[in-house]
């Protein structure tokens, strides 16, 4: 007996769960507005969300974390990486900050419509699940990140741009 596949489905259904890699529905792609370039929307959330050079090193540290986890075989949408820097940008803010009623919603307007408050939820769900939890860093990883990533740091140019500045590259 041949097991039984349900056809049921609607066709703009996601075929992955992880809100990070997912295929987003095409009725959703549709309705959103055109993405900027991964460095401009970077530096945008960086300069509007008022997030320091060190926040900046801290979610490059968990996007490193999660390039880890994810296989090799781990594929996503053109989105993708605007997805997890977001998330990674705002969970650490999260982590940093006593104050940070609000954060998620500041977030989605930040985007301009590119993300509304229930997608920033699910990524952030996602995203802190795939790194199980695991926030904490240390000095010794932040400087060594730091030195790790140098050219590709100053590369960058976004944190001359923030309004914080914690660390020196």
């Amino acid at each position: 007996m041949e097991p039984s596949v349900n056809t049921d489905l609607p066709e703009k259904c996601s075929p992955c769960p992880e809100a990070l890699l997912s295929t987003t529905t095409q009725e959703h792609l549709e309705h959103q507005p055109q993405r900027p370039g991964l460095i401009h929307f970077l530096r945008n959330i960086c300069v509007k969300a008022a997030v320091t050079e060190l926040a900046l090193v801290i979610s490059l540290i968990y996007v490193d974390r999660l390039k880890k986890v994810l296989t090799s075989m781990a594929r996503g949408d053109p989105d993708t990486p605007f997805k997890i820097i977001l998330s990674a940008l705002l969970v650490v803010k999260k982590f940093m900050e006593e104050d940070c009623v609000g954060l998620n919603r500041l977030f989605s307007k930040i985007t301009n419509g590119l993300y509304t408050l229930r997608d920033i939820n699910t990524m952030e769900r996602s995203f802190l699940g795939l790194l199980k939890f695991s926030l904490f860093v240390t000095e010794e990883d932040v400087l060594g990140f730091i030195q790790s990533h140098q050219d590709e740091l100053k590369g960058l140019d976004i944190l001359k741009k923030t309004s914080g500045s914690a660390v020196a590259a």
